[in-house]
């Protein structure tokens, strides 16, 4: 029998090694029947693997099952030729032991408080930082002096002799009374700071107070004058409180004048309103240049914001990131 060859082969078996494959394995070479659980608990047992006994149902055996007295054991049933393929390939296996828990819960009964092991997180420092934070300039911080110095400046012919002119001239066979120079900028006229402290410009109080440090510098303290307005400056500004504020003067003749202002555009100005403070704006930049001086602004907010008539009466740069030296240049030709 192929059952004694198998018992006769060189063993020991070891076992943790056989697979429930090597048991399918031996029972197809063999060709077993698989209701044939007497010689299956055989292989198995040479196999190195633990069988257990089928389990009877109740529905098998006709006699419901009490639960007290396990029925005896039955002789397994005579093969049958034709069963089923839908007939389990293995035996019905019994419940398993209760598995042992892997957390113990803790008792809801504890008398002692838990104790942390780490420490408690400490408390943020609700006291405000020492150093406030450093201030960033509206214009790029890399080019700002020479984009301010642009803005403050103006165009005279006091540079070096013009040669190309000169001979120019001289090849037309003119008379040359005076030789002719290339344009320079300078500051020595003087700069006028026009300073907008009303409610559209507020969020821009503390930028406005950093451009006059910045323009003291680049033109000089006893060259820069700075006037404080509301609005428009035609009716009252001055340099003090506002009680003390008077109608606008131009400063002298040559001067350059820059206005830092939003024009009423963030504000809630219209109709009528928005009306006065145009005509009030023309008046006073027809009173600058009829003093011979040259109106500029910077504005914080796009270009496609600035209104028409603003444009049509002076320069007005966007008083941004965007807003490089040569940009600024190019604005107040």
């Amino acid at each position: 029998m192929d059952i004694e060859r198998l018992q006769q082969a060189e063993g020991p078996w070891p076992s943790g090694e056989i697979w429930i494959a090597d048991m399918a394995r031996v029972v197809t070479s063999l060709g077993v029947d698989l209701a044939d659980h007497v010689t299956l608990t055989e292989i198995a047992e040479l196999l190195g693997m633990q069988m257990p006994a089928p389990v009877r149902r109740a529905s098998q055996t006709g006699a419901p099952h009490s639960g007290a007295v396990p029925p005896s054991p039955q002789p397994p049933p005579p093969a049958r030729p034709s069963a089923p393929a839908t007939e389990s390939a293995s035996p019905a296996q019994p419940f398993p032991d209760e598995p042992t828990p892997l957390l113990t819960p803790l008792s809801s009964g504890q008398s002692e408080p838990r104790a942390w092991a780490e420490p408690a997180l400490a408390l943020q420092d609700q006291q405000p930082a020492a150093h406030p934070a450093p201030y960033e300039p509206l214009l790029p911080p890399s080019s700002e002096a020479a984009t301010l110095h642009a803005v403050l400046s103006r165009i005279v012919f006091e540079g070096p002799v013009d040669l190309e002119r000169l001979l120019d001239l001289v090849a037309e066979n003119a008379f040359v009374t005076e030789l002719p120079r290339r344009p320079v900028r300078t500051l020595r006229f003087g700069v006028q700071l026009l300073v907008d402290l009303g409610e559209g410009m507020q969020p821009f109080l503390r930028d406005e107070m950093e451009i006059l440090e910045r323009v003291a510098a680049i033109a000089g303290r006893h060259s820069c004058e700075v006037r404080y307005f509301t609005d428009c400056p035609l009716h009252r500004c001055g340099e003090g409180a506002g009680w003390t504020w008077k109608p606008y003067r131009p400063p002298a003749s040559g001067a350059k004048v820059l206005v830092l202002s939003d024009f009423g555009q963030h504000g809630n100005s219209g109709g009528s309103a928005a009306y006065r403070l145009r005509r009030d704006w023309e008046a006073a930049v027809d009173l600058m240049r009829r003093n011979g001086c040259l109106p500029a602004a910077l504005a914080p907010m796009p270009p496609d914001r600035f209104p028409a008539w603003l444009t049509s009466l002076m320069p007005v740069l966007s008083w941004d990131r965007t807003t490089t030296t040569a940009r600024a240049l190019i604005g107040l030709s």
